[in-house]
């Protein structure tokens, strides 16, 4: 049971009209002291003030400390973990005991922000037996079962002021490598591959080391992928022939090195292999060479012959190292192997190393030997090469992609309508709405959409008013992604067809763009969607900076709990734009929630400039907005703020007073401004 606060409520109506007489009647009743209120006698002034808050007749910061004491003494344990985070807060301001106290409860206090904020105190703390607790709570997390307090350690490592030293982190991680559970380990062993250095290495060698069906070797396979130390060379140039998993991964890995020192040596071995070795190991050395951006003409021979080599290994890895090369001779020696050659792993490679060629540098040799191949009659290639050359979004192709579909085959129509969608451009509307009209298959059509979509202009709302209506939700939902952004009422007709559809995240969809059309409109219809618009759609729209502070005023004030949340959360977010309907929902709101949330964005928009705002709010009924309302003058008030803060230290709401504390402390410091 919280313990009833043991000072009493003192209305700011009730004080004493001289501000001396109601400063020192706070001060009495808030002391407990027995005597009643009276004009304070006439007193010298002191030769050396405390503060610029005494020179001006204010308390003196110590006695206010004593009162945020008191407050903070009264409150302890309260199961509201905003209000213990304040708590907090200001035991670790008032220094000393009362910052031991307050970080000795923070590192084991089950709210984590208020967790989070202790740890990251005590680890800096000069205390090293509170270090050394911090560091306990912190390395349990890293090694606990559970994923949640995993996963809150990692967020507090990754904090800027997490204060921990590289060795101690790699400590914490090693320790839960051995400590933790299977899936903790396994974010250990990660963790420290990620540190760097030998300890890296060492984790990656052990788990390459073991079974290859292990959790161990699994891991340290992923993780190889993107490693790229000089430590590991060693190990990769002895497994560089391998022709098994391990020879693919140091392959990957002798490219990537690229540590001044090793990466040098790598390439002097490399070299020496290429010279000396037989053919499959030159294959190897040479594709690593020129991936590595150190092909010569020499090298790109090799890798051409290694693509039509015997060995079907060999073909593989000589066609990943021709994918930087750009050769037309080479090209032209592989040409027939390219066009013909239907195997899927190595025709992947080959088309791959085509792409890659012509996003550099457009190169026609490759830009024809597509063509042709798309002209075939091989299906698998044809599918490839138009597949390319929509990646290429290659202009002069698009006869090429609208002959392909009138074909019979729902796959090449796909690739082609691919192809359209990459090339679009004005004046293609009525071509491409001709196909949309008679295409059948589905995923076909919603390519055709996409590129309507892309062109965007007026003209495409006639063939897209057939989709809109379409049976499948999938049409209807690109259909309105499409038609929106026009923004004609012709468009804003179109969309509203779909005002009402059953399916809720269509009807979201279409909502969303007659606001992006017409808000003054939209508003209208709003609360209709307040039945079935849930969070996560309102936050969207928060999101979304084409919808206006007016709807997102209106589902704050009417709309439900989740509703009003995102809403108030979007407006504080446009900050000074929504500034008057942020201090609306303050004035209207019936929710303590939702006009505290508004007064706090209001605060954070704002700042000094509303500073009356906040005086004016400490009298609303809203604890919430009392509490928002105090903290800003906290932050932003004048020194003089602090006769108004006072009387909220015996506020019936213990979050108010929370706030008061901290916010009088905060006062009696502050110099007036000049």
């Amino acid at each position: 049971m919280r313990r009833r606060p043991t000072q009493p409520n003192i209305a700011v109506s009730k004080l004493p009209r001289t501000r001396t007489a109601a400063l020192t009647c706070c001060l009495v009743l808030l002391g407990g002291a027995s005597s009643v209120c009276a004009a304070p006698k006439a007193a010298k002034a002191p030769k050396a003030p405390a503060s610029a808050a005494a020179e001006d007749g204010l308390p003196k910061p110590e006695d206010v400390a004593n009162q945020a004491r008191a407050v903070f003494t009264d409150l302890d344990g309260n199961s509201d973990p905003r209000a213990r985070t304040l708590l907090f807060d200001g035991r670790v301001s008032l220094g000393k005991e009362d910052r031991q106290k307050a970080l000795e409860a923070g590192v084991v206090d089950l709210h984590w922000p208020l967790r989070q904020r202790a740890l990251a105190l005590a680890l800096v703390d000069k205390d090293k037996k509170l270090q050394g607790t911090a560091m306990e709570a912190l390395a349990k997390l890293l090694a606990s079962n559970e994923k949640s307090e995993r996963d809150q350690g990692v967020e507090f490592l990754a904090r800027p002021d997490a204060g921990i030293k590289p060795a101690d982190l790699l400590k914490l991680w090693q320790r839960a490598a051995v400590e933790g559970g299977p899936e903790a380990r396994g974010d250990a062993r990660a963790a420290i591959v990620k540190l760097g250095g030998k300890p890296a290495w060492d984790i990656l060698a052990a788990g390459l080391a073991e079974a290859t069906d292990s959790k161990e070797f699994l891991q340290a396979v992923a993780l190889l992928a993107t490693y790229k130390d000089g430590l590991g060379a060693p190990w990769a140039l002895s497994h560089m022939n391998d022709k098994d998993q391990l020879g693919t991964l140091a392959r990957g890995l002798l490219v990537r090195i690229d540590e001044k020192k090793a990466a040098a040596d790598i390439v002097k071995q490399l070299q020496a292999k290429y010279e000396k070795a037989e053919f499959a190991e030159r294959i190897n050395a040479a594709t690593i060479l020129s991936l590595r951006g150190l092909g010569t003409p020499a090298i790109a021979r090799s890798l051409a012959k290694g693509a039509k080599f015997t060995d079907p290994t060999v073909r593989l890895i000589a066609l990943e190292g021709l994918r930087e090369v750009r050769d037309p001779a080479v090209l032209g020696e592989l040409r027939e192997r390219v066009s013909s050659n239907e195997n899927e792993e190595e025709a992947r490679l080959g088309y791959e190393w085509l792409f890659a060629w012509g996003k550099a540098n457009g190169e026609k040799q490759v830009v024809d030997l597509l063509q042709e191949i798309a002209r075939s009659d091989r299906r698998s290639l044809r599918l490839r090469a138009i597949d390319t050359l929509a990646r290429l979004a290659h202009r002069p192709s698009a006869p090429l992609f609208e002959a392909a579909m009138g074909e019979g085959q729902p796959e090449i129509r796909l690739s082609s309508a691919r192809g359209l969608r990459a090339v679009a451009r004005a004046g293609d509307e009525k071509r491409i709405g001709d196909f949309l009209r008679r295409e059948p298959d589905l995923n076909v059509r919603m390519e055709l959409v996409a590129a309507l979509a892309a062109i965007g202009t007026p003209e495409i709302l006639d063939p897209l008013q057939f989709v809109i209506t379409a049976p499948q939700v999938e049409m209807r939902r690109a259909a309105i992604a499409a038609v929106g952004p026009i923004g004609t009422p012709k468009a804003a007709s179109l969309v509203g067809l779909r005002r009402a559809d059953a399916d809720l995240d269509t009807r979201f969809a279409a909502g969303v763009q007659l606001i992006h059309i017409d808000a003054r409109t939209a508003l209208k219809d709003l609360k209709g969607a307040f039945g079935w618009m849930s969070g996560t759609q309102v936050m969207a729209l928060a999101d979304d900076p084409k919808v206006t502070p007016d709807i997102l005023e209106l589902i704050a004030l009417e709309g439900n709990d989740d509703q009003r949340g995102m809403a108030v959360d979007g407006l504080a977010k446009r900050g000074e734009a929504a500034a008057t309907r942020l201090l609306s929902l303050i004035e209207r709101s019936q929710f303590d929630e939702t006009a505290g949330g508004a007064m706090a964005g209001l605060a954070a928009a704002r700042k000094e400039a509303s500073v009356p705002t906040y005086r004016e709010a400490l009298k609303s009924k809203h604890g919430r907005v009392r509490a928002a309302a105090v903290a800003a003058l906290g932050a932003y008030g004048p020194p003089a703020s602090l006769e108004v803060v006072l009387p909220l230290l015996s506020d019936k709401e213990p979050l108010v007073r929370a706030e008061a504390a901290l916010a009088a402390m905060a006062l009696s410091t502050r110099k007036p401004a000049p």
